[in-house]
C-alpha cells in the first residue's frame, strides 16, 4: 500500500466503525433492547439518591409511595445493589434536596426510621441532614448507632 492509501484508511476505518456502531445502536433502540437507565426504569429511591428532582416529582405524581422501600441499583451511588426507602437513599447519598419534596408528598420520619436516618447522616457527616432531623426527632432518647442497620 502506498502512503496515500494508509492515510485514507486511517481516516476511513474509524469513521466506518462509528457508522456501524450507530446503526447497531439505532436498531437496538428501535427494538427496545435494552432500554438502559432512564426515568422509565428509575425508582423513587434511585431518583432520591441522585437528587433527580424532576424524576422524583414525576414518580410521585404517578403514585409512587414515598415510604416504600425499593431497589437502588449498584453503580449509582454505591457499588452494590440494595433496597431502601427514598428518605434513606437521600440521607445516605448526602442529598438533602429531595427530602422536603418527599415529606411534602407523605414521607414520614418517625420512631421506625428516625434512628436509621440519623445514624446514616452521622456516618456520612451530613451536617445539614443532622440539623434537619434534630428538628423532627420523634423522641428524645439517645440513639445507639451500633444497633441500627447501616445505609452504606
Amino acid at each position: 500500500m502506498t502512503r496515500s492509501h494508509w492515510m485514507l484508511a486511517s481516516v476511513a476505518v474509524p469513521a466506518l466503525g462509528w457508522i456501524v456502531l450507530g446503526v447497531i445502536w439505532l436498531i437496538a433502540t428501535a427494538l427496545g433492547v435494552p432500554r438502559g437507565f432512564d426515568s422509565r426504569t428509575m425508582t423513587l429511591t434511585e431518583a432520591s439518591a441522585v437528587a433527580s428532582h424532576a424524576d422524583a416529582a414525576v414518580l410521585l405524581r404517578g403514585g409512587a409511595d414515598p415510604n416504600a422501600a425499593s431497589r437502588l441499583r449498584g453503580g449509582l451511588v454505591m457499588n452494590s445493589a440494595t433496597t431502601m426507602t427514598p428518605l434513606e437513599a437521600a440521607t445516605g447519598a448526602i442529598r438533602s434536596g429531595p427530602v422536603q419534596m418527599l415529606l411534602d408528598r407523605g414521607a414520614r420520619i418517625d420512631e421506625g426510621n428516625y434512628a436509621v436516618l440519623w445514624c446514616g447522616a452521622a456516618a456520612r457527616r451530613n451536617t445539614d441532614m443532622l440539623r434537619f432531623l434534630e428538628s423532627r426527632r420523634p423522641e428524645r432518647t439517645p440513639i445507639d448507632c451500633t444497633k441500627v442497620r447501616s445505609l452504606w
